[in-house]
Protein backbone atom coordinates (compact mmCIF):
# COMPACT_ATOMS: atom_id res chain seq x y z
CA UNK A 1 0.00 0.00 0.00
CA UNK A 2 2.46 2.49 0.96
CA UNK A 3 5.01 1.63 -1.84
CA UNK A 4 1.42 2.42 -4.08
CA UNK A 5 1.13 5.52 -2.35
CA UNK A 6 5.22 6.15 -3.10
CA UNK A 7 4.48 6.33 -6.92
CA UNK A 8 1.21 7.83 -7.00
CA UNK A 9 3.36 10.97 -4.99
CA UNK A 10 6.51 10.46 -7.48
CA UNK A 11 3.92 10.58 -10.57
CA UNK A 12 2.65 13.69 -8.87
CA UNK A 13 5.58 15.18 -8.65
CA UNK A 14 6.89 14.85 -12.41
CA UNK A 15 3.26 15.84 -13.57
CA UNK A 16 4.26 19.09 -11.35
CA UNK A 17 7.33 19.52 -12.84
CA UNK A 18 6.02 19.24 -16.75
CA UNK A 19 3.01 21.07 -16.30
CA UNK A 20 3.83 23.57 -14.03
CA UNK A 21 2.06 24.79 -10.34
CA UNK A 22 2.78 27.05 -7.59
CA UNK A 23 5.93 26.72 -5.93
CA UNK A 24 4.14 26.09 -2.54
CA UNK A 25 2.23 23.24 -4.03
CA UNK A 26 5.19 21.37 -5.71
CA UNK A 27 7.05 21.69 -2.22
CA UNK A 28 4.46 20.37 -0.20
CA UNK A 29 4.14 17.13 -2.96
CA UNK A 30 8.10 16.85 -2.52
CA UNK A 31 8.05 17.01 1.18
CA UNK A 32 5.54 14.06 1.25
CA UNK A 33 6.87 12.09 -0.69
CA UNK A 34 9.93 12.57 1.36
CA UNK A 35 8.10 11.55 4.30
CA UNK A 36 6.65 8.76 2.71
CA UNK A 37 9.67 7.04 1.31
CA UNK A 38 11.25 7.93 4.90
CA UNK A 39 8.28 5.97 6.65
CA UNK A 40 8.62 2.72 3.95
CA UNK A 41 12.03 2.40 4.64
CA UNK A 42 11.47 2.65 8.83
CA UNK A 43 9.29 -0.30 8.49
CA UNK A 44 11.76 -2.43 6.37
CA UNK A 45 14.27 -1.98 9.26
CA UNK A 46 15.19 -4.98 11.39
CA UNK A 47 15.19 -5.76 15.00
CA UNK A 48 18.76 -5.60 14.92
CA UNK A 49 18.84 -2.53 12.73
CA UNK A 50 16.83 -0.67 15.20
CA UNK A 51 18.48 -1.52 18.17
CA UNK A 52 21.59 -0.28 16.76
CA UNK A 53 20.92 2.93 16.07
CA UNK A 54 19.04 3.17 19.59
CA UNK A 55 22.58 2.03 20.99
CA UNK A 56 24.47 4.80 18.62
CA UNK A 57 22.11 7.58 19.83
CA UNK A 58 22.75 6.57 23.29
CA UNK A 59 26.48 6.00 23.37
CA UNK A 60 26.58 10.48 21.56
CA UNK A 61 24.52 11.08 24.53
CA UNK A 62 21.28 11.53 22.27
CA UNK A 63 18.91 9.78 25.02
CA UNK A 64 15.62 11.17 23.76
CA UNK A 65 16.15 9.90 20.42
CA UNK A 66 17.34 6.68 21.71
CA UNK A 67 14.48 6.08 23.61
CA UNK A 68 12.52 6.91 20.94
CA UNK A 69 14.35 3.95 18.61
CA UNK A 70 13.87 1.78 22.09
CA UNK A 71 9.98 2.12 22.17
CA UNK A 72 9.41 1.49 18.50
CA UNK A 73 11.79 -1.82 18.97
CA UNK A 74 9.54 -2.96 21.36
CA UNK A 75 6.07 -2.42 20.30
CA UNK A 76 7.04 -3.79 16.99
CA UNK A 77 9.50 -6.55 18.14
CA UNK A 78 8.68 -7.22 21.65
CA UNK A 79 9.34 -11.06 21.95
CA UNK A 80 12.67 -10.80 20.01
CA UNK A 81 16.11 -11.00 21.98
CA UNK A 82 17.07 -7.23 20.36
CA UNK A 83 13.18 -6.29 21.95
CA UNK A 84 13.91 -8.00 25.08
CA UNK A 85 17.38 -6.15 25.23
CA UNK A 86 15.82 -3.09 24.30
CA UNK A 87 13.52 -2.92 27.01
CA UNK A 88 16.50 -3.53 29.38
CA UNK A 89 18.52 -0.33 27.86
CA UNK A 90 15.04 1.81 27.85
CA UNK A 91 14.72 1.85 31.34
CA UNK A 92 18.71 2.69 32.08
CA UNK A 93 17.91 5.47 29.14
CA UNK A 94 15.19 6.34 30.90
CA UNK A 95 16.90 7.55 34.19
CA UNK A 96 19.26 9.42 32.31
CA UNK A 97 16.62 11.02 30.88
CA UNK A 98 15.25 11.95 34.26
CA UNK A 99 18.72 12.69 35.67
CA UNK A 100 19.52 15.18 33.12
CA UNK A 101 16.09 16.83 34.26
CA UNK A 102 17.60 16.90 38.09
CA UNK A 103 20.54 18.00 36.74
CA UNK A 104 18.40 21.60 35.49
CA UNK A 105 17.52 22.36 38.51
CA UNK A 106 21.13 23.07 39.40
CA UNK A 107 21.72 25.04 35.85
CA UNK A 108 18.49 27.31 36.96
CA UNK A 109 20.24 28.57 39.93
CA UNK A 110 24.30 29.42 39.21
CA UNK A 111 26.02 31.40 37.33
CA UNK A 112 26.82 35.07 38.43
CA UNK A 113 26.98 34.26 42.05
CA UNK A 114 29.54 31.04 41.69
CA UNK A 115 33.02 32.45 41.24
CA UNK A 116 34.91 28.97 41.42
CA UNK A 117 32.29 28.77 37.92
CA UNK A 118 33.10 31.96 36.67
CA UNK A 119 36.99 31.40 37.28
CA UNK A 120 36.91 27.85 35.17
CA UNK A 121 34.95 29.32 32.88
CA UNK A 122 37.02 32.56 32.19
CA UNK A 123 40.22 29.83 30.46
CA UNK A 124 36.82 28.52 27.80
CA UNK A 125 36.02 30.39 24.27
CA UNK A 126 32.59 29.97 23.69
CA UNK A 127 30.33 29.13 20.53
CA UNK A 128 26.74 28.20 20.20
CA UNK A 129 25.80 25.40 17.50
CA UNK A 130 22.14 26.83 16.17
CA UNK A 131 22.02 23.64 14.26
CA UNK A 132 22.71 21.25 16.95
CA UNK A 133 21.76 23.86 19.85
CA UNK A 134 24.82 23.09 21.15
CA UNK A 135 27.21 25.18 23.11
CA UNK A 136 30.85 24.23 22.88
CA UNK A 137 33.88 25.18 25.50
CA UNK A 138 37.40 24.90 24.48
CA UNK A 139 40.15 26.07 25.94
CA UNK A 140 41.69 29.42 24.66
CA UNK A 141 44.78 28.24 23.21
CA UNK A 142 42.54 25.53 21.29
CA UNK A 143 43.43 25.47 17.50
CA UNK A 144 40.46 25.03 14.58
CA UNK A 145 43.79 25.01 12.02
CA UNK A 146 44.09 21.17 10.95
CA UNK A 147 47.20 21.70 8.97
CA UNK A 148 49.33 20.35 12.28
CA UNK A 149 49.18 16.74 14.62
CA UNK A 150 47.15 17.94 18.07
CA UNK A 151 45.12 16.37 20.89
CA UNK A 152 42.80 18.64 22.29
CA UNK A 153 39.34 18.28 24.28
CA UNK A 154 36.42 20.39 24.68
CA UNK A 155 33.15 20.50 26.38
CA UNK A 156 29.45 19.98 24.84
CA UNK A 157 26.15 21.55 26.52
CA UNK A 158 22.61 21.50 25.69
CA UNK A 159 19.90 23.80 27.51
CA UNK A 160 18.36 21.88 30.33
CA UNK A 161 21.23 18.90 29.85
CA UNK A 162 24.30 17.92 31.65
CA UNK A 163 27.30 18.40 30.04
CA UNK A 164 30.03 15.98 28.47
CA UNK A 165 33.60 16.15 27.62
CA UNK A 166 34.91 15.19 24.01
CA UNK A 167 38.76 14.20 22.44
CA UNK A 168 40.03 15.42 19.13
CA UNK A 169 43.15 13.60 18.33
CA UNK A 170 45.08 15.26 14.28
CA UNK A 171 47.88 13.87 12.64
CA UNK A 172 48.93 15.85 9.65
CA UNK A 173 51.94 15.43 7.51
CA UNK A 174 52.96 16.09 3.90
CA UNK A 175 54.55 12.66 3.23
CA UNK A 176 52.78 9.54 2.67
CA UNK A 177 49.11 8.24 4.88
CA UNK A 178 49.64 6.45 7.16
CA UNK A 179 46.60 4.88 7.31
CA UNK A 180 45.96 4.69 11.02
CA UNK A 181 45.38 1.13 12.77
CA UNK A 182 45.38 2.41 16.66
CA UNK A 183 46.76 5.37 18.26
CA UNK A 184 48.93 4.32 21.72
CA UNK A 185 49.34 6.88 24.28
CA UNK A 186 52.57 6.55 26.57
CA UNK A 187 51.52 9.06 29.62
CA UNK A 188 55.07 8.92 32.33
CA UNK A 189 55.29 4.72 31.23
CA UNK A 190 51.91 4.24 31.25
CA UNK A 191 50.62 3.28 27.86
CA UNK A 192 47.19 3.80 26.88
CA UNK A 193 45.52 2.45 23.37
CA UNK A 194 42.91 4.13 21.67
CA UNK A 195 41.05 1.83 19.07
CA UNK A 196 38.16 2.46 16.53
CA UNK A 197 35.32 2.05 18.11
CA UNK A 198 33.30 1.88 15.11
CA UNK A 199 34.69 1.18 11.33
CA UNK A 200 35.51 4.32 9.80
CA UNK A 201 35.94 6.15 13.14
CA UNK A 202 39.84 6.77 11.96
CA UNK A 203 38.89 10.08 9.20
CA UNK A 204 41.18 10.69 6.80
CA UNK A 205 41.26 13.67 4.35
CA UNK A 206 43.18 16.12 1.64
CA UNK A 207 43.48 19.25 2.80
CA UNK A 208 45.91 21.72 3.22
CA UNK A 209 48.47 20.66 0.87
CA UNK A 210 48.92 17.50 3.33
CA UNK A 211 47.28 14.13 4.64
CA UNK A 212 45.00 14.61 7.63
CA UNK A 213 43.81 11.28 9.53
CA UNK A 214 41.71 12.03 12.71
CA UNK A 215 39.81 10.82 15.61
CA UNK A 216 37.21 12.74 17.52
CA UNK A 217 34.94 11.30 19.83
CA UNK A 218 32.91 11.80 23.55
CA UNK A 219 34.82 10.77 26.14
CA UNK A 220 33.36 8.10 28.21
CA UNK A 221 33.69 7.30 32.41
CA UNK A 222 36.02 4.80 31.53
CA UNK A 223 38.83 7.05 29.42
CA UNK A 224 38.45 9.78 32.35
CA UNK A 225 41.82 8.04 33.97
CA UNK A 226 43.40 8.48 30.44
CA UNK A 227 42.97 12.11 30.26
CA UNK A 228 43.74 13.18 33.93
CA UNK A 229 46.90 11.61 33.47
CA UNK A 230 47.60 13.23 30.15
CA UNK A 231 46.80 16.77 31.79
CA UNK A 232 49.38 15.66 35.10
CA UNK A 233 51.90 14.17 33.47
CA UNK A 234 55.76 14.95 32.94
CA UNK A 235 55.67 13.55 29.47
CA UNK A 236 53.30 11.93 27.44
CA UNK A 237 53.44 11.01 24.29
CA UNK A 238 51.31 10.00 21.29
CA UNK A 239 52.51 7.06 18.72
CA UNK A 240 50.23 6.96 15.55
CA UNK A 241 50.32 3.43 14.51
CA UNK A 242 50.16 2.90 10.48
CA UNK A 243 49.64 -0.43 8.54
CA UNK A 244 52.84 0.14 7.38
CA UNK A 245 54.59 3.08 9.60
CA UNK A 246 54.08 5.11 12.33
CA UNK A 247 54.90 8.58 13.64
CA UNK A 248 55.29 9.96 17.18
CA UNK A 249 53.75 13.58 18.72
CA UNK A 250 55.13 14.47 21.77
CA UNK A 251 52.33 16.26 24.19
CA UNK A 252 52.92 19.46 25.03
CA UNK A 253 53.07 21.67 28.08
CA UNK A 254 50.63 24.15 26.49
CA UNK A 255 48.19 20.92 25.03
CA UNK A 256 48.54 19.59 28.66
CA UNK A 257 47.19 22.54 30.72
CA UNK A 258 44.36 23.18 28.20
CA UNK A 259 43.13 19.50 29.12
CA UNK A 260 43.57 20.53 32.69
CA UNK A 261 41.66 23.72 32.03
CA UNK A 262 38.78 21.91 30.34
CA UNK A 263 38.81 19.43 33.23
CA UNK A 264 38.06 22.10 35.27
CA UNK A 265 35.67 23.65 33.27
CA UNK A 266 34.06 20.82 32.75
CA UNK A 267 33.72 19.71 36.68
CA UNK A 268 32.26 23.51 37.27
CA UNK A 269 29.65 22.97 35.00
CA UNK A 270 28.67 19.36 36.07
CA UNK A 271 28.60 20.71 39.67
CA UNK A 272 27.79 24.01 39.68
CA UNK A 273 25.17 24.38 42.61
Amino acid sequence: MKNTSLIIYTLSLLFAVSCGVPQEEFDRLKKENENLKQKIAECQLTPHQILEQANEYYDNLDYTKSRDRLKALVEKFPNSSEGKKGKKLLKKVEKEILANAEALEKEDQKEGNNEAYQKALSNMKKKYDVANEVTWYSDNSSTQSNDKSYIQTYIGKKEKRKPWLGLSINHFTKKDWLFIQRMEIDVDGKTFEIEEATPGEFNSKEESGGKREWLDRVIKELDMPMIKAIASSKVAKIKFVGKDDLNTKTISKAEKKAIQNVLDAYNALLNVK
